[in-house]
């Protein structure tokens, strides 16, 4: 893949993934968030089957198994969230996970303990918390929810840097969006009857979008792009999934955003910014989901 191609599609997985936030909001009106998540990640998990049935291996299926659970409980924090806090907010927030994911990794993986790193984290939480200081009861609820979206996110990343090594990517994504869709059907299992709010054509839309374009091909592009180009690339154009949030939230769907809100998410963002640029001077390469 051309260079500049690799280039406009990770835009395009960004952009897809700061979609989904104001999308997914839209459709918990209509919807609630377990029943969305089981049958988004079904759905995923069938378009990904064909592609992966003479691939499968034990050990991505029980690895990718395992790092599936943390990544369930991420989504289904980050979807409950957002049906009370709005898209701009669960965007950015959500973010902080690409700061967490090095902190997390000193004490799983061992590995060197840096303290840019830990203030880095805590000029985060300071931008979160000038983005929440005029939020709602039920606001904050969605916040703090968000702010465990992403360290269980932190820690997808971590287990799967730990447990992939030579696997193959593909299989091991599909084993985690799986787990997603089981343990949605453990926690609330009458979703499973609900297909009278498939009849809504603006759920069935969401649904379809976030499974095939948010879930199957935009991990596709993602892991086809950062061949091409360097972790470092990658990672500052993947950081514009927050940024298309709070763009595509304020433009298309008339979400308030604030003074409080700007000047917050600015400090999140260039805390990412540095954190990820300091990652990727010691030959990391951090990950971004939607």
């Amino acid at each position: 893949m051309d260079r500049r191609v690799s280039y406009l599609g990770l835009v395009f997985v960004a952009a897809v993934w700061g979609a989904t936030f104001p999308i997914i909001k839209e459709t918990l009106l209509y919807i609630d968030p377990i029943t969305f998540l089981l049958y988004r990640f079904v759905l995923a998990s069938l378009v990904m089957l064909p592609f992966v049935i003479r691939r499968i291996r034990r050990k991505d299926a029980f690895f990718g198994s395992i790092v599936g659970i943390p990544l369930a409980l991420g989504y289904i924090t980050q979807t409950i969230g957002l049906k009370y806090t709005s898209p701009s907010m669960s965007g950015l927030i959500t973010g902080i996970y690409v700061i967490l994911t090095p902190i997390l990794s000193i004490f799983i993986l061992r590995v060197k303990r840096d303290p840019v790193k830990i203030y880095l984290a805590l000029a985060a939480f300071v931008g979160m918390g000038l983005m929440t200081v005029t939020s709602t009861a039920g606001e904050m609820i969605g916040n703090v929810l968000t702010v465990f979206t992403a360290v269980f996110y932190a820690l997808q990343i971590v287990l799967t840097e730990k447990f992939l090594e030579d696997g193959d990517p593909f299989v091991f994504t599909f084993f985690e969006l799986l787990v997603v869709a089981l343990i949605s059907f453990l926690f609330q299992p009458e979703s499973v009857m609900k297909f009278h709010l498939l009849e809504n054509g603006y759920v069935l839309f969401s649904i379809a979008f976030n499974a095939v374009l948010g879930s199957v091909l935009a991990i596709w592009i993602m892991s086809i792009a950062i061949r091409e180009i360097s972790g470092y690339m990658s990672a500052l154009i993947l950081i514009l999934e927050p940024v298309f949030a709070v763009l595509l939230s304020t433009m298309l769907f008339r979400f308030p955003v604030t003074g409080f809100m700007v000047a917050g998410g600015a400090i999140i963002l260039v805390s990412m910014f540095l954190a990820i640029r300091r990652e990727n001077r010691k030959g990391k390469n951090p990950q971004t989901y939607g």
